[in-house]
């Protein structure tokens, strides 16, 4: 019931029947309307409260609160100007993870949950490692736990999977326009990413062909199900070619599976296909919750004892308590029900999506969080960015996901998941289409 009572303060926040500022009835008064007890009308609000949709106010009890809370994105939005819309930074969509207090609660009762402070195996808990498995499974793989790591989140598994499996000026060979995260790992590592062509299915396998028989290609970084950013999404027929060039060529593969469940129907994967040579990365980050920092690594049974040195080298171990967690939740269902939630709220959100900017190109998916918006001439992608930064409204520009000496795109990423309420997601849609009909703001002159 508390849960149903938050869901109808979200939906009529979306509608525009309550906006910001508005106050809400006391927790008496709504207990006695509803016929129900004040304990769940507290937590009706609590649960409001904790989806960024109201706040408590000395003086005036609950109020409608829509502005930002303080999770700063990474290319350094202010948050002082809570008026900015969100539409750059792919997340989980806070609203909609699990009930952490309630998790908390549980994992507190239990007699064994001191085990969780104290020090342990850099690969992961035994019991977490079979849950992992258990996890990669709705990937469609099948791993035994002593090939499963666990990481503190998919960034982590980069940074340990390119140190430990890499020597400084390898080069690794990706989509020319991929994650930022990829580039950033990369470069911590002192290895060459090997920008490769593209179309809507992701990488050409001619193009993978043509950068190993030019250089000494050693590895191979791919994203299954939805590439970030462009959404591409190969096909059996697409994988199966990759697949063949890097058993050819000897290549490693790190598979990122960050978005990969946001479909009902999970792809095919090319640890499916090459079990032997991929290194797969499941983090939990936009399917449970993005601040767990939890990502399962499937290893190929050779490599997993460096590995586990690689993390021991760095963090140690994944935070047992967090990993807990997340284990928790998805044993007891909870993590399915959060992901089918999500999935759902993200299909409204692209079909919201494709309606305000019908007539406009991008590239989108039904089951992604995020879309590919081409820009018309004259704009640039960093222009239309600072443009629409300045009308309040925050998206990411195309040169942010160009790998090497990659020619950027007139085109910006648009963010479904971070907008707190659909109706804020279409308020930002909307800007950003006005903006795409008016012409970019003369530079400077260059003499």
């Amino acid at each position: 019931m508390y849960l149903g009572l938050a869901d109808a303060i979200m939906a009529d926040v979306e509608r525009g029947a309550l906006k910001s500022g508005d106050r809400l009835p006391t927790h008496r008064a709504l207990a006695d309307a509803l016929g129900v007890t004040v304990g769940t009308v507290t937590r009706g609000y609590a649960e409001a409260a904790r989806r960024g949709l109201v706040r408590g106010e000395v003086g005036r009890g609950t109020v409608v609160s829509l502005g930002r809370d303080d999770a700063t994105p990474w290319w350094g939005s202010d948050v002082s100007q809570p008026e900015r819309i969100d539409l750059g930074l792919v997340m989980g969509m806070y609203g909609l993870d699990p009930d952490l207090g309630a998790g908390l609660r549980e994992l507190a009762g239990r007699g064994d949950v001191q085990e969780l402070l104290r020090y342990q195996s850099s690969r992961g808990m035994a019991r977490h490692r079979e849950v992992g498995a258990a996890w990669l499974a709705r990937f469609g793989l099948s791993v035994d736990s002593e090939r499963v790591l666990i990481t503190s989140g998919g960034q982590h598994a980069l940074v340990v999977l390119f140190s430990v499996l890499f020597r400084p000026g390898d080069r690794i060979a990706a989509a020319s326009l991929n994650y930022p995260g990829l580039m950033t790992a990369a470069a911590l590592a002192g290895l060459k990413l090997v920008p490769l062509d593209c179309d809507g299915e992701g990488v050409l396998p001619e193009a993978l062909a043509e950068a190993c028989a030019r250089e000494a290609v050693r590895g191979l970084y791919f994203m299954p199900g939805v590439h970030n950013p462009t959404t591409a999404g190969a096909g059996p027929e697409r994988l199966a070619r990759l697949a063949d060039i890097a058993r050819q060529r000897g290549l490693l593969v790190l598979e990122d599976a960050a978005y990969a469940l946001t479909a009902e129907d999970p792809s095919l994967t090319l640890a499916s296909l090459t079990p032997e040579r991929t290194f797969f990365v499941a983090s939990v980050s936009k399917s449970i919750a993005g601040g767990l920092r939890v990502a399962f690594v499937a290893s190929p049974q050779e490599h997993v004892e460096r590995l586990a040195l690689g993390i021991t080298g760095t963090t140690w171990l994944a935070a047992p308590l967090c990993v807990e967690l997340a284990c928790m939740w998805i044993n007891d269902g909870t993590a399915g029900k959060v992901l089918a939630r999500k999935r759902a709220e993200g299909a409204k959100r692209s079909d919201l999506a494709r309606e305000v900017l019908a007539g406009q190109r991008f590239r989108s998916r039904r089951d992604g969080y995020f879309l590919w918006l081409e820009l018309p001439e004259p704009w640039r992608g960093s222009d239309f960015e600072r443009a629409a930064l300045e009308r309040g409204v925050v998206v990411v520009a195309g040169e942010s996901f160009a790998l090497g000496q990659t020619s950027a795109p007139m085109a910006v990423r648009v963010s479904l998941s971070a907008a707190r309420s659909r109706e804020e997601l279409r308020r930002g849609l909307t800007i950003l289409v006005e903006l795409l009909g008016q012409q970019p703001r003369p530079g400077r002159a260059i003499v």
